[in-house]
């Protein structure tokens, strides 16, 4: 979750700019399902898309970062498998999330990637644990997220990211509460992505991250939330703005999107059979922009993400802010 951006401005420092030969193709981007009629509820996972977009396979450079990223989704649709609407659409809900962030960047090597490690504390309003409305909480502790291992490669023709997630159940959880803020659950995530720069200038870039997050059974219930997968990226355009200094400043503006799947159904003696081989879906995409200021060291980040295509879930939109504070660098200077 730290802003990529920071990379980009350390590298127009001290690097010139190099060619690229390949682009990523976004294949899993457009997964579809086909699975019988009729909707039922999906238990939600760990993983909330719409963290991730521009440049979201690029690691910042080593330092020390914090940070604060606010999370809102309004919602007033449920889709079933067809994709219709489910009810009459009065009901709605926001749901909404604060997320403290801290990161470290290290100059340790790792298989010749930089080794990284970060934690992020959030707090939530209206957590979603089932593709349904009925949910009200007020603002509180919710899951934790541990990063342990991430490692980012800056090769001459793309940056990756790899890295683990550890999801830990620190929220509040109830078998049979409306009110939790957390999912009752540990789950663990694995992550790959790249950020290709499509220009001898790095001014045109293509990025993606793929999640495959796995469960432990719930908290007093034989339920386990199936396996899933998110993508997240975008395609972007760096803009320079010559400031005071030897770093410019550096918006970078383009389209994000998010799609995030079952890739097997949930199971569990407290999911009736004929439930467990549904499976959902979403897509979104939509505009972002970020830009990083050199002399306070801050980066700024706006993001706006329409959902469609949903099956067997909630659709609604995502809208993200986020600050970013490098607290200290870590940089070798030669």
């Amino acid at each position: 979750m730290v802003p990529p951006v920071v990379a980009k401005a350390t590298r127009k420092q001290n690097h010139p700019a190099r060619p690229t030969l390949w682009i990523i193709v976004f294949c899993s981007f457009l997964l579809t399902l086909s699975i019988p009629q009729l909707c039922h509820a999906q238990y939600k996972g760990d993983h909330i898309p719409g963290f991730a977009g521009l440049e979201s396979g690029t690691q910042a450079p080593p330092g020390i970062y914090v940070g604060d990223l606010v999370w809102v989704y309004p919602t007033s649709t449920i889709k079933d498998n067809n994709g219709n609407k489910v009810g009459n659409g009065s009901a709605s809900l926001t749901s909404s999330l604060d997320v403290i962030l801290g990161s470290v960047v290290t100059n340790y090597k790792i298989l010749g990637a930089n080794y990284g490690t970060q934690v992020a504390l959030p707090f939530i309003k209206n957590e979603i644990q089932l593709n349904s409305l009925n949910v009200s909480s007020s603002f509180a502790f919710s899951d934790m997220i541990v990063s342990p291992v991430v490692l980012g490669w800056h090769l001459k023709q793309a940056d990756v990211m790899a890295g683990y997630n550890l999801y830990l159940p620190t929220g509040q959880f109830s078998t049979t509460g409306t009110g939790n803020t957390g999912l009752g659950m540990y789950g663990n995530e694995l992550t790959l992505g790249s950020t290709v720069h499509l220009d001898k200038t790095h001014s045109w870039n293509a990025a993606a991250n793929f999640g495959l997050e796995f469960h432990s059974s719930k908290k007093d219930e034989d339920i386990k939330v199936g396996d899933l997968g998110t993508i997240e990226g975008g395609l972007s355009k760096t803009f320079y703005t010559k400031v005071e200094g030897p770093i410019p400043m550096i918006t970078n503006v383009g389209l994000a999107g998010y799609s995030q799947f079952k890739i097997t159904g949930d199971s569990g003696s407290g999911i009736p059979l004929i439930l467990q081989s549904y499976k959902d879906r979403v897509f979104a995409l939509g505009p972002e922009v970020n830009t990083y200021i050199p002399k306070p060291r801050l980066t700024f980040l706006f993001r706006y993400e329409p959902e469609f295509g949903a099956r067997n879930r909630a659709q609604g939109q995502t809208i993200l802010f986020s600050v970013a504070w490098v607290a200290k660098s870590l940089m070798k200077h030669p």
